[in-house]
């Protein structure tokens, strides 16, 4: 893969582009492009360190930037407006929003219910029903629905929530530059979120769909008057719902939910049968890479695991140890002690 041109690709891409016009104040941010071997950062080649991992937006010689590692090959548009997504993560680092999750918290925190997920699958319906065509109507059982999630499962709405305020925003920008640079793929993008919306299984892990759902959030609340683009201390949903009523369900059901219930169910039962079977794959494999007690200080929060004490991660994991923190390529199954040490770190099947 050429990076430089892919490079100079992207810069041009970007000053096409009117950021202001999506979010006021978001303008861009340097952005690097890299692979396994090489990093073509601000107009050149540079040395490629371990601060370049993932696709985010960090902080790199005292200054915010976007960085995306190369893998497939992507359209122009398309990898503009996925910088854009990361650039906006440093926007929102940039201006002090409070409203980031607590992922590894939430890793253990988070409990996976049909009931609630079933409810979420109904307000993602929703969602796309008033991307077609605003409806007051639908905008009204959206907000209860969610009213009634945020009693019946605080933690899990607030952590969703979080999730869609940080991501979501972040989908959002990229859905609208994309618009900016070619109407037909973001008409692609919208279709993919529609297949991961109303699609159980894309539900787990909950965090994946929350960038969709997030997004087009935004776009209902936009149109009926009620979004701001001011920084947030906490989700703007939640500050939206604080007039709303929940809604009156029969045992958290709806009416002739019941096949919905049973989808999400079905999933749910498929999700942790998975989850099961990569660890017991890793540690079948037994291919020690790491063994504690050290410091477990991220994992790739996107599509991360646990199951009792292990948890997946893929790509990446880091810890620390007496020297620092250390960043280690892979995909990995991490078994932690009774302390949420590090014990064991198996390299995944």
């Amino acid at each position: 893969m050429d990076l430089e041109k892919l490079y100079f690709v992207v810069a041009e891409n970007l000053h096409k582009l009117e950021l202001s016009e999506i979010w006021p104040g978001f303008a861009p941010l340097k952005f690097a492009l890299y692979d396994a071997e090489k990093c073509f950062f601000d107009g050149g080649y540079i040395e490629k360190t371990d601060a370049f991992c993932a696709n985010t937006s960090t902080l790199y010689n005292g200054e915010q930037i976007a960085i995306w590692m190369v893998q497939d090959k992507l359209d122009g548009a398309v990898l503009t407006a996925k910088l854009v997504h990361e650039m906006f993560h440093g926007f929102q680092t940039l201006n002090a929003w409070s409203c980031w999750p607590n992922e590894m918290e939430a890793l253990s925190k988070y409990t996976y219910s049909a009931e609630n997920l079933s409810l979420k699958l109904r307000e993602n319906e929703l969602l796309l029903a008033l991307l077609e065509r605003f409806d007051e109507a639908a905008y009204s059982e959206l907000l209860s629905l969610k009213k009634y999630r945020s009693i019946r499962f605080p933690y899990e709405f607030t952590y969703e929530s979080k999730v869609e305020q940080i991501e979501g925003t972040a989908n959002y920008v990229e859905w609208q530059a994309l618009r900016m640079l070619d109407e037909e793929k973001a008409d692609s993008l919208i279709a993919q979120m529609r297949s991961e919306l109303t699609d159980a299984g894309r539900l787990f892990p909950i965090r994946i769909s929350c960038y969709s759902s997030g997004a087009l959030m935004i776009n209902a609340m936009r149109s009926a008057g009620e979004y701001s683009f001011t920084p947030v201390d906490r989700p703007a949903i939640i500050e939206r719902l604080s007039s709303v009523a929940p809604a009156a369900l029969d045992d958290g059901r709806l009416p002739a939910d019941e096949a919905r219930f049973a989808e999400v169910s079905h999933a749910l039962e498929q999700f942790n049968a998975q989850t099961r079977s990569m660890v017991a794959s890793a540690l079948e494999k037994n291919e020690l890479v790491l063994s504690g007690p050290l410091e477990l200080a991220a994992v790739n929060i996107y599509d991360a695991r646990r199951l009792d004490r292990f948890i997946t991660s893929t790509y990446f994991m880091m810890y620390r140890d007496g020297e620092g923190e250390k960043l280690i390529q892979g995909s990995f199954v991490i078994r932690l002690d009774d302390d949420g040490m590090i014990d064991k770190v198996y390299r995944m099947a």
